[in-house]
């Protein structure tokens, strides 16, 4: 196995990458028009616009009586204003209608007195409180306007935004629809099948590791809407790598091969992929996830990704992740200060509290700074660290 003579820069990779997954899921269609039930926790993968106006006519904000404004000034509770009190889709001067939360106001209509400060007699309401034009009312259009983007590409559709899409009228939504193959590798993994107790089995394993990373990947998969299948684990033997790529590329779209992407003997994925197609990427300038591999065979993209949990997370967060859809980000300050090593771009876990607070800055195997932590920031290649009490930007989980 050759070394990886010279790094790839993130931002270079990150084109690379994106390029591909664009051309792919463009040409071979990997785009579904899915009804709004189905697209609960699936990515966009187009800007919705709003076809109307939201609310598309004038309602009440408040349950009371709807009036002409004017026709309420000089009201007070020792000198009551009396209106008529009619049930029609038009109210003129010196009339108002009972009106409930929600609903649509009469025409001439341009205020809402609360019930709590009106009386209703009969035929007639005492009104004690003057009300101001568009006082407590929804104006057309005050929730979402017509022609905006209410939702954007990339946006992972959740409850709120179902019921915001149903509310405009749209049924259907374009989303990302691919199938993920995740193949683990290493003779030094072990089945968590195989593990009856493991208190017991403990000095039984001698050195081996519990196949985690895939639960991991399986569920990143997940959590973007995409199905994903886990293959069974391929010993560090190219044949055996060999059939497991192959059977993965007719079931999947992508695949995820984890572990074997360094430069020891045992490390065969990258040159394994390379003699069934090409290589893209092997090394980019990143800390974790330095050994990231990115191959083509038969026309579909194989990322191989680290044996480390950590390092494989960083990887699929800034070559997945982060094509599908964005993470939101805050400002603020550090606690304490944070190394880093210039040309490199270093991805640091951290705590967010009154300050942001680094959770550990090297370890690509501590697989508890994933779980600690709410989210993390990027130091730039040309940075060489950040002080404490600078403000940073935090990218949250």
């Amino acid at each position: 196995m050759k070394l990886i003579k010279k790094l790839m820069p993130l931002n270079n990779a990150e084109k690379i990458v994106f390029n591909n997954l664009s051309e792919y899921i463009e040409k071979n269609k990997k785009i579904k028009k899915a009804n709004l039930i189905e697209s609960l926790n699936r990515v966009l993968c187009e800007d919705i616009i709003s076809p109307i106006d939201l609310p598309y006519f004038n309602r009440a904000a408040m349950d009371g009586y709807a009036v002409i404004a004017e026709d309420t000034f000089g009201a007070s509770e020792t000198n009551p204003i009396i209106l008529n009190l009619v049930n029609n889709d038009e109210i003129f001067s010196g009339e108002a209608k009972k009106i409930f939360t929600g609903e649509k106001l009469p025409k001439n209509a341009d205020a809402v007195v609360m019930k709590e400060f009106c009386n209703e007699v009969k035929d007639f309401v005492e009104i004690y409180k003057s009300v101001h034009p568009n006082e407590n009312v929804s104006k057309v259009g005050e929730d979402v306007k017509k022609g905006e983007i209410v939702l954007k590409k990339g946006t992972l559709i959740n409850p709120y935004h179902l019921n915001l899409l149903s509310s405009l009228g749209i049924k259907k939504v374009n989303v990302y629809d691919l199938k993920f193959g995740i193949i683990p590798t290493g003779d030094e993994l072990v089945s968590l099948e195989e593990i009856e107790n493991i208190e017991e089995d403990i000095k039984k394993l001698n050195g081996k590791v519990i196949n985690s990373n895939v639960y991991m990947l399986y569920g990143l998969v997940k959590n973007l809407g995409f199905n994903g299948k886990i293959y069974d684990i391929v010993e560090d033997n190219r044949d055996s790598l060999k059939n497991t790529i192959k059977l993965a590329l007719k079931e999947n779209d992508i695949l995820l091969i984890t572990g074997g992407t360094s430069v020891s003997e045992r490390d065969i994925t990258v040159e394994t992929v390379k003699e069934l197609g090409n290589i893209l990427i092997h090394g980019v300038n990143i800390r974790p996830g330095k050994p990231f591999g990115l191959g083509v065979v038969n026309k579909k993209l194989i990322f191989m990704l680290s044996g480390y949990p950590v390092a494989s997370a960083v990887q699929f967060e800034l070559f997945i992740q982060r094509f599908f859809t964005k993470r939101k980000k805050i400002i603020m300050p550090l606690k304490r200060n944070i190394a880093s090593e210039l040309g490199r771009v270093d991805f640091v876990r951290v705590k967010i509290d009154k300050y942001v607070d680094p959770i550990r800055i090297t370890g690509s195997g501590v697989i508890s700074s994933l779980t600690r932590s709410d989210g993390y920031i990027l130091i730039p290649e040309n940075v060489e660290g950040y002080e404490k009490g600078e403000f940073v930007e935090v990218y949250l989980f």
